[in-house]
């Protein structure tokens, strides 16, 4: 079932939305929200918005590596975040870095 949750994510790209909420992604999924809400937490020891958040952290990266002409700022609303701020800070618990530093890092090991 984890594994159709990831495709799905992947698939549809819902985690791109900032305004997923788990009833959202369970009525997608047709399955009542306190058995997604358990799948991720017993399976992956995270709760649903850390869970989403690694999708648009992970988005946010590849972005950052391939695109040099959109901002940062533009890059975490594609990937999903509804602020800069929460995209700076969670780029930066996820990483250790920030975007800036991320991309400047990888552009310099090119």
């Amino acid at each position: 079932m984890l594994e159709q949750l990831n495709s799905f994510l992947i698939v549809t790209g819902l985690f791109k939305n900032p305004n997923l909420i788990l009833r959202d992604l369970a009525t997608e999924l047709n399955i009542p929200e306190h058995q997604l809400s358990q799948l991720v937490n017993d399976n992956l020891k995270l709760g649903f918005s850390n869970y989403i958040n690694n999708y648009r952290v992970e988005e946010a990266k590849k972005m950052l590596l391939v695109n040099n002409k959109i901002t940062i700022e533009a890059i975490g609303y594609e990937a999903g975040f509804n602020s800069k701020a929460s995209f700076f800070t969670t780029f930066k618990a996820r990483t250790g870095t920030t975007p800036n530093q991320f991309r400047k890092q990888k552009l310099v090991q090119d």
